[in-house]
């Protein structure tokens, strides 16, 4: 049976790896945006971790927490291991059967999807923002090497 399981490994590593090279980078990069009114870089690595709560708050009813915005290097290492937990806690939730997930919204009412659609959401997710990072950079003259980070040197690396 094909599962979610490999594609939430592969991004939990990638997420990871974005974190190091950003870390990599100076801390100035955390003010950039793509256009003015657009969500700066801090922001978008922010959002990878609300994402990931929201994500634990549907799969197992865990509250999420106050996150501290990303806007230098200390904060985003202590973010990485923040993020390194939620997705433990994904990939854990792709060894259970898939099944309805009945939560309440910020309209404050009831909607259903499914463990397995949160989890696909999880993945196209991430991916989304590696690329909506990865170009804010190259305007501002840096490189977020998405190559480095695809499946096969996710492959590469187990």
């Amino acid at each position: 049976m094909i599962t979610l399981t490999k594609s939430l490994e592969h991004m939990a590593w990638s997420n990871q790896k974005v974190f190091e090279q950003l870390s990599k980078l100076p801390d100035d990069i955390y003010g950039f945006r793509a256009a003015e009114g657009e969500w700066p870089v801090g922001q978008i690595a922010t959002h990878f971790l609300g994402s990931g709560e929201w994500y634990r708050f549907l799969l197992t009813g865990i509250k999420w927490t106050e996150l501290e915005k990303i806007q230098t290097h200390e904060i985003l290492a202590r973010s990485a291991k923040h993020l390194a937990e939620l997705d433990k806690v994904m990939i854990e939730e792709s060894l259970k059967p898939d099944g309805e997930i009945t939560f309440i919204g910020d309209d404050e009412k009831e909607h259903k999807t499914t463990r397995g659609l949160v989890l696909a959401q999880a993945v196209m997710h991430t991916a989304e923002h590696k690329g909506q990072l990865a170009t804010i950079l190259k305007m501002h003259g840096y490189h977020l090497d998405l190559d480095a980070l695809d499946h096969w040197s996710f492959a590469a690396n187990q």
